[in-house]
């Protein structure tokens, strides 16, 4: 009878654990994160996606650093991520516009200077497969760059080579006639 009482014991108060501190991962396990590096401007690394529990929800988050490799401060750039069901399949994917270091720092990233942020979406997505690169910067000088598709999808293949097709190379796969 004390070992029955003890089992209920334990199982009332895992009942009562708060669902956060009961680690529910609602991630692929294997889920995959690629950078591609074709900016002249910006360096991408330390890319990474999940979908967290807190606060009694769950919400999609990504985590990325970024470093300036060019010769003139940066006011703002674009990183666009692209985002793959477990089939490979094109999911709607964001747009993150980075003004200067970071969303808490509004100054130009000078040159050399590396920085860090996040974004935290509402709802989880099933997202297997993302890819993050930069679609534009604007230097110092108010020069814009903007990435070259043609030149893009070579290096896409080259980062995820198990797809055949990446679909549209912008964050959300609608026309802009719609």
């Amino acid at each position: 009878m004390k070992r029955f009482a003890a089992v209920l014991a334990i199982l009332g108060s895992l009942a009562c654990t708060p669902l956060a501190a009961q680690s529910i991962d609602s991630n692929y396990p294997d889920r995959r994160a690629y950078v591609v590096n074709s900016c002249p401007y910006v360096e991408l690394s330390g890319f990474s996606f999940q979908n967290r529990y807190a606060d009694r929800r769950t919400r999609f988050e990504t985590k990325m650093n970024w470093k300036n490799v060019g010769s003139q401060p940066l006011t703002v750039f674009e990183i666009v991520i692209l985002k793959y069901d477990a089939f490979n399949r094109h999911l709607v994917g964001e747009r993150w516009t980075v003004t200067g270091m970071n969303s808490a720092n509004w100054s130009a990233l000078a040159p050399g200077a590396s920085s860090a942020d996040g974004t935290i979406g509402y709802g989880e997505e099933f997202v297997f497969t993302a890819v993050a690169y930069v679609r534009a910067a604007r230097l110092g000088d108010g020069t814009v760059w903007e990435a070259n598709a043609a030149q893009l999808l070579p290096e896409l293949r080259k980062a995820v080579p198990v797809f055949k097709d990446f679909g549209k190379l912008e964050p959300d796969p609608k026309s802009k006639t719609e």
